[in-house]
């Protein structure tokens, strides 16, 4: 094991070592005199202690004794660390779960950062290991691991299948769970947004690679006036122009329907709508570019649009003029006399017990015209995009009203709504409108229309099936049920079916997995589509490899390393002790 030198400097004094060696080389050199007689002389043996001449070392033990000693005591003079076999630190690693870490096929981020990371769990053999999956929330991967041997086995959740890696929140959970002791490993595709101190508990490792990308970024199919249209979006995400061929088939028989071929400047996104005959079943577009699979290919199933049987029961015929141009300007209901799914009356009388939902126009006497400034419950949706600014509303001064309001102007409440359960566990609404046309001009406005097409939309979502069956990665779709029940089967690609809890009649569907996902229920079974459609996360020309950070920080030092110092001192001593040994032994000789 290489070991750590807390005091590099200290080499410096190897510069000893070409001085050492001067003295070796540079030896007096007599010339030969004849001289009658030694008896003057009171040494006859040369002086070798110094000089000007280089000449061949007579002494290499001593040498070699003495250079030993300069080594030893410039290393123990950089008081090397010696890691220890196990690590006394918890390390808890953070992996970007983002489909990014997948670009590149075999040379991916994922599987360059697994490598690294087997490789560094091998050297670190941490205390613990622990794995954590940035996600849009992230989450722990399985149970705190004891080995390198047992960390790697998790990484097979390591799936890397999220719309987007929020590594901040994820870091911020690896130190609540490690506690002050454990080392902190970030492993990404990019750069980190804040910088990274060089002495810590934090290490950022980045494999990513700029790439040049097409994908598709936007997609929606909609069936309107007896037409099937698709729209899709498809995005140039690099600095070169480019060219691809979109491809749409038939998901079942992958026949195909249509074929085009598009150039795009850099960073430029073109629109493609597309035209689908009648009762045409799921499609599926399909990109020649593989960079990124995931982002190259959705699948799009047919949004069949749902309308709303309305009973109109409205006898005022300064009520019901409004009201019938707001509702044929949806284009979604449908009127009937029985059946119906919203029934709109302006008599108390005629409400009924059903689960109909029942819309109740009052006309009342004491009449006010209120100009506001309405209070409005912004958070239901039957007031989404509603202001009320300049609008003028007539209705009684009448201060108590059953259900939630939802408008009010001061302490009068002019629109409510109440839930009321019904038979078989069903759940109606009620809604309760103060309204006198004669002294209002909310029906000129354009909030009228708004609202009631936030009314037929609400209802509509309620319907039996799923209201928006293609959704992009990370959302939820919603299934309504016609019945009470308490559990559904969903079938996910490429996994076990599991069962969803219902909650009433509405069970949320999640987006987790890409393709498409089917619901079952006895024998009813509903489908819906998840894509990827993130510009964000399929640019990948900001992806980066580098390291930021590093954890040689003093609890590091204290805890995991040992100095080895005091070892080369006690060689050094040996050294010297036998250098004098070797120098008296000399001397005795000599004499």
């Amino acid at each position: 094991m290489i070991p750590l030198f807390l005091y590099p400097l200290a080499f410096f004094g190897l510069a000893a070592i070409p001085a050492l060696l001067a003295i070796y080389l540079l030896r007096n050199r007599f010339r030969r005199q004849v001289v009658s007689s030694l008896m003057l002389w009171l040494d006859t043996r040369e002086a070798r202690e110094g000089g000007r001449k280089l000449r061949r070392l007579q002494t290499p033990l001593f040498f070699l004794l003495e250079l030993l000693a300069i080594l030893l005591l410039v290393f123990a003079a950089s008081d090397p660390q010696m890691k220890m076999t196990t690590g006394a630190r918890p390390i808890v690693v953070v992996l970007d779960d983002s489909i990014s870490m997948l670009a590149g096929g075999d040379q991916a981020a994922r599987k360059i950062a697994e490598q690294e990371l087997e490789a560094e769990l091998k050297r670190q053999n941490p205390y613990s290991i622990r794995l954590i999956l940035a996600s849009e929330r992230p989450r722990i991967l399985g149970d705190l691991a004891r080995s390198p041997r047992e960390a790697m086995s998790l990484l097979e959740g390591w799936r890397c299948k999220s719309p987007t890696a929020r590594l901040d929140d994820a870091i911020g959970l690896a130190g609540e769970l490690g506690g002050e002791l454990a080392l902190i490993l970030v492993l990404t595709d990019h750069e980190p947004s804040v910088e990274i101190p060089d002495k810590g508990r934090i290490q950022w490792w980045a494999f990513g690679k700029p790439r040049a990308n097409l994908a598709f970024v936007n997609a929606v199919r909609t069936q309107r006036d007896g037409l099937d249209r698709c729209l899709l979006e498809i995005c140039n995400l690099s600095s070169e122009p480019s060219s691809c061929q979109v491809i749409i088939k038939t998901l079942e028989d992958n026949k195909e329907l249509q074929k085009r071929w598009l150039q795009l400047d850099k960073q430029e996104t073109q629109r493609l709508v597309i035209q689908f005959p009648a009762s045409t079943p799921a499609v599926v577009a399909q990109l020649d570019d593989g960079v990124l699979p995931a982002d190259s290919r959705v699948i799009l199933l047919p949004n069949q649009q749902r309308s709303i049987r309305v009973d109109l029961r409205l006898r005022d015929g300064r009520i019901r003029e409004p009201v019938v141009k707001a509702l044929n300007a949806t284009q979604l209901v449908q009127y009937v006399d029985s059946a119906a799914d919203l029934i709109l009356t302006d008599r108390e009388e005629e409400k009924q017990i059903g689960s109909a939902w029942v819309m109740y126009f009052r006309n009342e006497p004491d009449v006010t015209a209120f100009q506001g400034p309405f209070v409005l419950n912004r958070t239901h949706p039957l007031l989404a995009g509603i202001s009320l600014k300049s609008a003028i509303w007539g209705a009684s001064k009448q201060e108590k009203e059953n259900g939630i309001p939802l408008v009010m102007a001061g302490n009068v409440p002019l629109l409510t709504v109440q839930e009321i359960p019904t038979q078989g566990g069903q759940i109606r609404y009620d809604l309760q409108c103060r309204f006198r046309p004669d002294f209002s001009t909310v029906q000129q406005t354009d909030d009228w229309p708004i609202l009631f097409w936030n009314l037929i939309t609400w209802r509509s979502s309620m319907l039996p099936g799923i209201a928006r069956p293609n959704i992009r990665l990370g959302e939820q779709a919603i299934l309504s049920l016609g019945d009470y029940t308490e559990r559904v089967e969903l079938q996910a690609p490429n996994a076990l079916p599991r069962d969803l809890i219902v909650r009433g009649r509405q069970v949320s569907l999640p987006g987790e997995e890409l393709g498409l996902h089917e619901v079952r229920l006895d024998r009813a079974r509903f489908r819906y589509a998840v894509n990827v459609l993130n510009q964000d996360e399929s640019d990948l020309t900001h992806a980066t490899t580098g390291r930021w950070g590093n954890w040689l920080d003093d609890t590091t030092l204290q805890m995991e390393y040992r100095s080895i110092y005091w070892i080369l001192l006690l060689l050094l001593l040996s050294v010297t002790i036998i250098h004098l040994l070797l120098m008296s032994g000399s001397r005795t000789w000599r004499g």
